[in-house]
């Protein structure tokens, strides 16, 4: 690791607690991170759209999510996915690995009820914000699974994050912007939520990012913007008025209309 890299710390109590978890998906072969954010439904995560849409595919057959997942235990249960939606530009570039991180890498995913109850009942939920000034603090925070860490216990990152223009891998032309951090956190953390504002008591933050990618010493994240905004608006609409009934797997989970 470069000495320029700041390590991760793990995050115990407050409201990340329960809010902030691991989202299983691909069948239980991939692990990811997401955050519950406030909504009218009452169910909705926000995570990266590389955690439920790669290789051309759908990954949430069977997905769950395990809010406050600490070494083997589940305080808070199970939340079986419903759905996801993805921006359809992520979906038209065919997600490849070196697009991660682009202003498109986010999703929105609803969940089903648990015995009754939405998610947000029972779970609270962070805030979410859409406009976010070039410069500012954030916490961000995932569950990273390679190399120094194991995927066991929510880590945290806090420091200055900066903007910047993000170009694929696969152009030379700019696309989009990112909001980057030095962070180590690894594979794993993806789709972890990037808090601004933080109350040191509640833990109660603003969602204005998810952790795409990164390097050694680097964390990204798309700048949350009007595209991130329509995206939330959809799926919050189409999960209010979805019924409060166990996912039906073989339904296709819908893509936003940008």
């Amino acid at each position: 690791m470069s000495p320029a890299a700041r390590a991760a710390q793990p995050l115990v109590g407050g409201l990340a607690a329960s809010t902030v978890g691991v989202l299983v998906v691909d069948g239980g072969r991939h692990q990811c991170s997401a955050s519950v954010v406030a909504s009218r439904s009452r169910r909705l995560l926000a995570t990266a759209a590389h955690c439920v849409w790669l290789d051309d595919a759908w990954q949430v057959d069977g997905a769950v999510f395990i809010p406050g997942y600490a070494s083997g235990e589940e305080p808070f249960g199970r939340w079986p996915v419903q759905t996801a939606w993805v921006p359809k530009a992520w979906q038209a570039a065919r997600s490849p690995i070196d697009d991660v991180a682009a202003e498109t890498d986010v999703a929105f995913v609803s969940l089903a009820p648990v015995d009754g109850r939405l998610a947000e009942e029972v779970l609270g939920a962070q805030g979410i914000r859409f406009f976010t000034p070039d410069r500012l603090t954030v916490a961000a925070l995932g569950y990273p699974a390679i190399g120094a860490y194991d995927g066991q216990s929510l880590q945290a990152c806090t420091g200055a994050a900066r903007t910047e223009d993000f170009v694929g891998g696969s152009s030379t032309q700019v696309a989009g912007q990112v909001l980057v951090m030095t962070c180590d956190m690894t594979e794993g953390a993806s789709g972890g939520p990037w808090l601004t504002g933080p109350d040191p008591a509640s833990g109660r933050g603003q969602v204005i990012g998810v952790v795409s990618g990164g390097n050694d010493t680097d964390l990204l994240s798309p700048k949350f913007g009007a595209a991130a905004e329509d995206l939330y608006n959809t799926a919050d609409t189409a999960a209010s008025q979805s019924q409060n009934t166990a996912p039906d797997q073989s339904q296709t989970p819908l893509a936003s209309s940008r």
